[in-house]
Formats: C-alpha cells, sequence, structure tokens
C-alpha cells in the first residue's frame, strides 16, 4: 500500500521500433568473404555463390538493442551494412538456403513479420 498521494509520473516516450517500409530490391550473385574479426576466427566460411540483396527503404532503420534482419522466406539475414541513405546491404553466406518466390521482408533479429502475404516483394534468383 502506497502513501505517497501524489499522482504517478508518466511513462517515458517509447522508441520506434517499426520497420520502414522496402521501397526496392535488388539481388545479384557475388563473391563473399566475411570481414575478418579482430580477436577470434570467423565461423562464417567465403563463399563463391553467395547472394547480394541491396535493399533501400522509404526511411531510416531505428537503432535499437535488436539488430535489423531480412527475412527470405524462413531464412534470416542478419549480415547488413549500410551502403547509402536509406539503403542496406545483406548477404546470404549460401544459395542454396534461399527459396525461389520466397517473401522478402524487413524484421528485427528473432522477430520475423507477422504476416508474409504483406510483402511486396520475392527472391527470384
Amino acid at each position: 500500500m502506497s502513501t505517497d498521494s501524489g499522482q504517478r509520473l508518466p511513462d517515458p516516450p517509447r522508441a520506434e521500433t517499426a520497420m520502414p517500409n522496402v521501397i526496392d530490391v535488388k539481388t545479384r550473385t557475388i563473391k563473399y568473404e566475411p570481414r575478418k574479426p579482430r580477436n577470434f576466427k570467423s565461423a562464417i566460411a567465403a563463399s563463391n555463390d553467395a547472394v547480394e540483396f541491396v535493399v533501400k527503404t522509404d526511411a531510416p532503420i531505428p537503432i535499437r538493442a535488436l539488430g535489423p534482419a531480412l527475412y527470405v522466406g524462413g531464412t534470416c539475414l542478419t549480415e547488413v551494412s549500410e551502403v547509402g541513405p536509406n539503403t542496406y546491404r545483406f548477404v546470404a553466406p549460401a544459395r542454396d538456403a534461399l527459396k525461389k518466390d520466397a517473401a522478402i521482408q524487413l524484421g528485427w533479429t528473432g522477430q520475423p513479420p507477422a504476416s508474409k502475404a504483406a510483402a511486396k516483394f520475392r527472391y527470384r534468383p
């Protein structure tokens, strides 16, 4: 039981965590060389059959504790770098994990988009 007769303080404003809309996706096959970690050996192998997804959005991806991920069907791509304003490069180290006509959607790592029906883009190798 509280003896404080004052009102409760308002909650601080919540950070925006909604993903921006995807307005364009370009794909191409690339030779992938994972970045060299400074303190340990990488578990990600180099590949001559990697797929690069360049995703353009209508706004920047919000910064938060979870990283952005590109979901291509059930495959979660977390290797991402910003290449320009509202433009991001995601890499799938192996092409065989990607299914033809799979929905391409942005989400957060470990939190896939709720509806694949809303996807405007499909993976076409």
